[in-house]
């Protein structure tokens, strides 16, 4: 490896460092307080591919791995963008700057042309394997939605308003977030009735 190659490594590792302090800025603008990180919710989706990844063994398993484990690296220079940065700003905007923090990150990296394919493939939803992450990404979201309810949030309701349209091409994927729902919604039913005069 050159002198150019280890010295962008060196940044990365340290980049990849402050992920696992940086929080996931949804749940601070709902009130939220010790809040996961991007890495915590990364290694969420990464296990999630790993293991709901074995049930479709037509999908590319190192493909997966790799891609959930990608797709939120551009945080690490960005930060975690809430959906209404992403609204305000427009998702050409947002996509533009999450590319050239993946530039900037990946660098000399020998390479740093795959992951940067496999980052553009997820952000484009283009293979089977970048929508597959992209169902667990939520899949992961509505998991972790549902652990702070459970724990007392309340206010999280717009997390849970797209039921449909995502997760059909992946049946296993489609249960699991089917289950989450109705356990919302029993949570949801259970605090009203405690709630009630």
């Amino acid at each position: 490896m050159d002198d150019r190659a280890f010295a962008t490594l060196a940044a990365l590792q340290r980049r990849i460092q402050t992920l696992k302090l940086l929080p996931r800025t949804g749940w601070l603008q709902r009130g939220l307080q010790n809040v996961e990180s991007i890495a915590d919710h990364s290694f969420g989706v990464a296990a999630l591919a790993l293991v709901v990844g074995d049930l479709y063994p037509e999908l590319d398993r190192g493909k997966l791995l790799a891609m959930a484990l990608v797709h939120d690296l551009a945080e690490a220079l960005i930060g975690d963008l809430p959906a209404s940065a992403s609204r305000l700003f427009g998702k050409g905007a947002k996509h533009d700057a999450e590319r050239k923090a993946m530039l900037e990150l990946l660098g000399d990296l020998p390479q740093a042309d795959s992951y940067l394919g496999l980052w553009e493939e997820y952000s484009q939803a283009a293979t089977p394997e970048a929508r597959l992450i992209k169902a667990l990404d939520r899949l992961e979201m509505l998991a972790q939605a549902l652990a702070y309810e459970r724990a007392g949030a309340r206010g999280l309701d717009e997390f849970w308003e797209e039921r449909n349209g995502w997760g059909e091409e992946f049946p296993v994927v489609r249960a699991l977030a089917d289950t989450l729902f109705a356990e919302h919604e029993a949570l949801d039913s259970a605090t009203e009735r405690v709630g009630a005069p």
